[in-house]
């Protein structure tokens, strides 16, 4: 995504918004990498510790964004701003949201959200055939482009891959 101006919104949920955790929370990360990728095949970082994930977090500046629907969370993100370029280094649901139709306002607020991390030129993703089946149609409904493409023999999943 080239511009604030390319994000296409989605129909507002009601309850739903997003929580900043500052300062950084390794376990936080852990949990919600190993529940919402435990479906998608999130292998790379899911036998990394607490500590681990708190390195992690503190030696590349990730931002960390919880997604909460009426005070309950529902999913999460996590940002990194690489000289303009954000990229979402992973967005997803716990499985308790998936197929509500939180998948498209959510990523609406963290798509909005990346935007105000610095000085911004762009937004991007990665995607793979292991994500949820509507990943890449909600991705292109909220306004990002396909950029490029590539097969992998082994997609791998992980905090800044």
């Amino acid at each position: 995504m080239n511009s604030p101006d390319d994000l296409v919104p989605f129909t507002p949920r009601a309850g739903l918004c997003l929580r900043i955790i500052a300062p950084p929370d390794g376990a936080l990360n852990q949990h919600f990498y190993k529940e919402v990728g435990q479906a998608w095949n999130w292998t790379a970082c899911a036998a990394w510790n607490t500590q681990q994930w708190t390195e992690y977090l503190n030696s590349n500046e990730v931002t960390t964004v919880v997604l909460v629907l009426n005070d309950r969370d529902i999913g999460y993100g996590e940002l990194i701003n690489r000289d303009g370029d954000v990229e979402i280094l992973s967005f997803g649901l716990l499985a308790s949201s998936i197929g509500k139709g939180l998948g498209g306002p959510s990523l609406e607020l963290i798509v909005r959200y990346s935007w105000t991390i610095g000085a911004v030129h762009h937004v991007w993703l990665h995607t793979c055939d292991q994500d949820h089946p509507r990943a890449l149609p909600n991705y292109q409904r909220c306004g990002f482009e396909l950029y490029n493409t590539k097969e992998d023999p082994v997609p791998e999943t992980r905090p800044g891959a």
